[in-house]
């Protein structure tokens, strides 16, 4: 069953590599809001470490994120981004695991909504005309099964995107594959953003179709060095690649995991076709309460990103 899962995964890809919506001009994508990092934890590591998607918050980006649940959990991801720039960013996840037929599964649902107003209307001199505002949103659901070795996952979404008084529409998917070779060693692939998007005031419309790979090690340093408390590194390198980006942007990222309990991050990702970032956060359990912050420095805004992730599990 893994087997056949694995060699369809393939030839999707290969289809979508062949088609026309791969390899487009650089600003020719749109509804880019949806290849943005929405929580903390995926935020903190740069966007890397899709093999090691262990929290639920992350499923707004990868599907992989439900795989690894034990327990319901809903929660929101919330974007502060600097002044001057854009309203707040927020969305909201539930991710519910289940069996059916003695097999493991997991189902999520999530909901985002970007919006501003107050944008300065100019006409085709330069002139100023009235003020308009901006809006996108999103809806998604997802399956995908728990199985210690082989994970996959699939998401289906429907966005629309509102300038002024033009919209757009767009039927999206995510399918993502992860294989555990051991307790210390994984790597994983997802295909995110595929579908159908519409024309946008009579001009035609590229999703931000992604593929992102990669591979993550997991170092038992309570092991190692004979520890009583239980200390765990993790270290992810990712190759990720858009539709408008002619060459791959490479992630990297180190999660220093305490028990489960407090989780310090730091990321990086050298982007060929913007600057280069840096990100760090950390991630705390309280029972059934977890809570992950992250920061992003972004110098042409002249200041940065605020990350932050409030989830329940029940």
């Amino acid at each position: 069953m893994n087997k056949k899962i694995l060699a369809l995964s393939l030839v999707a890809c290969s289809l979508v590599f062949a088609g026309e919506h791969w390899n487009v001009d650089a600003g020719a994508v749109s509804m880019k809001y949806l290849s943005m990092q929405v929580s903390a934890r995926t935020a903190a590591l740069s966007g890397a470490g899709v093999a090691d998607a262990t929290r639920a918050s992350d499923v707004s980006r990868n599907p992989l994120a439900m795989t690894d649940v034990a327990e319901a959990e809903a929660g929101i991801n919330h974007i502060i981004f600097p002044e001057y720039t854009a309203d707040d960013y927020t969305t909201a996840y539930v991710v519910l695991p289940f069996a059916a037929f003695n097999y493991p599964l997991a189902f999520s649902a999530g909901a985002e909504f970007l919006g501003y107003d107050g944008i300065e209307g100019r006409d085709e001199e330069g002139f100023k005309t009235s003020d308009y505002g901006a809006y996108a949103w999103a809806l998604q659901a997802g399956l995908g099964n728990r199985d210690k070795a082989f994970n996959w996952a699939l998401s289906a979404r429907f966005s629309q995107q509102t300038i002024d008084d033009e919209s757009a529409i767009a039927f999206l998917g995510d399918v993502g594959g992860a294989y555990h070779v051991n307790e210390y060693f994984a790597f994983g692939a997802t295909l995110t953003n595929f579908g159908y998007m519409g024309d946008y005031d009579g001009e035609k419309e590229t999703a931000p179709m992604a593929l992102q790979a990669g591979v993550t090690g997991i170092l038992p340093i309570a092991k190692l060095f004979s520890l009583e408390s239980e200390w765990n590194l993790h270290v992810s390198a990712d190759a990720y690649r858009r539709a408008d980006m002619q060459d791959p942007e490479w992630r990297f990222g180190g999660e220093l995991d305490y028990m489960q309990t407090l989780l310090l991050r730091v990321g990086y990702a050298a982007r060929p076709d913007t600057e280069d970032g840096v990100s760090a956060g950390i991630g705390l359990n309280f029972g059934m309460i977890s809570f992950d912050y992250a920061y992003s420095p972004k110098k042409a805004f002249d200041g940065g990103y605020h990350y932050l992730t409030l989830g329940m599990r029940f």
